[in-house]
């Protein structure tokens, strides 16, 4: 599949590979648009989405892997999602990896909390041991039919055990494969840096707003060592506080004037959803049958 070339070959370049976060097929229609290589969906995103639920692992593998195949068809690039713990042991891991790769998505992380899981953010996390963790690595990396489809092995050990468990993990599972290594709440840029120190896989970032972990330039990051950068929430944090706004003023004034012009044109909404192309295609098609 071209998009997976795509993206293996983004992370073995020189440069960072920015993917921002998307909740749904219309933001990653915004993320094409705006000129970006990669899209990333966020399960925090989904769960609030989909839902209007915290993300405590209350969205099933189906639902995840519905909405990654709806992006897929809704844009061009690159698609990496978030697949929690892999919904279970290593059988669930396997039919997840199936799942998703069916769909069109080039790249999961797996995660190495219990499940059900938490937002990595949330305090309270219990973890499956390192061996257990590695074990559904292991059955991810052999249950891919692609091998550019990527598996990312994230940690989220940092917050409940420390540093040195965090770079114990993920050098375990660059030794089992895994494509790349994700740790997860970090907390300084020193621990940024210890992390590239000791691990030689392609290495993982997720910058997250209002959170412990250091907000950086992508350059800075790229000049640490950060191969690929995620901003999984940063759409959606956005949309909320932005939505509760103009509803808040809505109530409050009856009407929408003061938001004028932060909204999108009616006729540039329909562009960024193809509405052109399709008109286009029909005309096509519509001439061809009449001939």
């Amino acid at each position: 599949m071209e998009r997976r070339k795509k993206l293996a070959s983004l992370i073995r370049s020189k440069r960072i590979v920015v993917a921002p976060g998307c909740h749904d097929a219309l933001g990653a229609k915004i993320i094409e648009a705006a000129g970006f290589d990669v899209v990333y969906m966020t399960g925090n995103g989904v769960s609030s989405s989909l839902i209007g639920k915290p993300d405590i692992g209350l969205v099933t593998m189906t639902e995840m892997v519905n909405r990654a195949r709806n992006i897929v068809s809704a844009v061009r690039l690159p698609l990496i999602c978030d697949s929690d713990t892999g919904y279970g042991n290593v059988n669930n891991v396997i039919r997840t990896v199936e799942e998703y790769e069916a769909a069109g998505v080039s790249g999961i992380h797996i995660e190495d909390q219990i499940t059900p899981k938490k937002c990595g953010a949330m305090a309270g996390l219990k973890l499956v041991s390192l061996e257990e963790h590695m074990s559904k690595i292991k059955a991810a990396l052999g249950a891919r039919k692609d091998k550019n489809f990527l598996i990312i092995a994230r940690t989220d050990s940092r917050p409940v055990f420390g540093l040195d468990e965090a770079i114990r993990r993920g050098k375990a599972a660059e030794a089992a494969g895994a494509d790349l290594v994700y740790i997860e709440m970090l907390e300084s840029v020193d621990e940024l840096k210890e992390v590239v120190k000791n691990i030689k896989a392609p290495l993982m970032y997720d910058m997250l707003e209002h959170s412990k972990v250091p907000f950086m330039n992508v350059k800075d990051l790229e000049a640490i060592g950060y191969r690929l950068v995620i901003f999984p929430l940063s759409s959606t944090f956005l949309y909320a506080k932005t939505t509760m706004k103009l509803m808040t003023e809505l109530k409050k004034t009856g009407t929408t004037a003061a938001f004028l012009d932060d909204m999108m044109k009616l006729h540039d909404y329909e562009n960024l959803l193809g509405l052109e192309e399709v008109k286009a295609r029909e005309q096509v098609l519509t001439k061809d049958c009449m001939e």
